[in-house]
């Protein structure tokens, strides 16, 4: 029986290789995708490029040695596969996290971002040159959105496209309204640097009254972590006091409908409370 294992071995190598050759077509246009997945990802936070095939290898390479120490590490194959696959979606979520937490930074950046730009434009400068002193001179991170505006620019594109780009890659209401406002005038003409005044002014109110109706609202929030929290340390507290009687909910029909039930009315009163505490302006 063990002689035999290096003749399976070499006979899963070569369906593994037949695999791979039959897929050869599928395997390229996919590494093809990820390579743009890769580049556009990265530019998302950085306007300088990339060699996004050389990141995307090492990508690669990162998952494969995850799989290989899964399944060292952790007896049932199956399961370790079943981690491995798990934890592919891992970088999405933390791109998706880190992504967010840019843009609110962005938000909160804009009503002086585009106060500059005015005033800029007052100065004597034009639109391209107001957008390459800020994305020289603003802070991070709205800077490196600015400065790929300026590359792009630079690249041959048209400044009515790159403020579309923008506008698309951001999307965000503040940031909308200030695009907008640039690609009218550019159609329409007019006086750029009084209309981007106008708008910072607005966009600074805007975020005073965010600000008031957050204060309003923490402690409907408060009031929606405690309904998270609260029925998992009770059921902690009397898994001290009646560990047996708490064990019935996991081991039982009847204990299974109960939590279930629960789970529900705990979801629905916070999807409920969510709404009622946020508000939109």
């Amino acid at each position: 029986m063990i002689a035999l294992l290096p003749l399976a071995a070499v006979f899963l190598g070569l369906a593994v290789a037949l695999w791979i050759w039959a897929a050869r077509d599928w395997i390229s246009a996919r590494f093809q995708r990820d390579i743009e997945w890769m580049r556009t990802t990265y530019l998302r936070f950085d306007p300088n490029p990339i060699n996004a095939r050389n990141y995307t290898l090492a990508y690669y390479a990162g998952f494969i040695l995850l799989l290989i120490l899964l399944v060292m590490a952790i007896p049932n194959i199956f399961v370790a596969i079943g981690f491995w696959l798990v934890s592919m979606l891992i970088p999405s979520i933390l791109i998706e996290w880190a992504w967010r937490k840019r843009i609110a930074k962005i938000d909160l950046q804009i009503p002086q971002a585009v106060a500059t730009l005015a005033n800029s434009m007052r100065a004597g400068l034009t639109l391209v040159q107001a957008v390459t002193r800020l994305s020289e001179q603003a802070p991070e991170p709205i800077r490196s959105e600015f400065k790929i505006m300026a590359n792009q620019y630079g690249y041959g594109a048209d400044m009515e496209t790159v403020i579309r780009n923008a506008k698309q890659r951001l999307n965000l209401q503040n940031f909308n309204l200030f695009a907008s406002a640039l690609i009218l005038n550019r159609e329409m003409g007019g006086d750029i640097s009084d209309t981007l005044t106008r708008i910072s002014k607005s966009l600074d109110k805007l975020r005073e009254m965010r600000k008031t109706v957050e204060a309003h609202t923490s402690e409907g929030r408060t009031n929606i972590k405690v309904l998270l929290i609260a029925p998992v340390f009770m059921l902690l507290l009397m898994c001290i006091v009646d560990s047996n009687g708490v064990g019935m909910l996991f081991t039982t029909t009847q204990g299974v409908a109960i939590l279930t039930v629960a789970g529900i009315l705990a979801g629905s009163g916070v999807y409920l409370a969510r709404r009622i505490t946020k508000a939109d302006i």
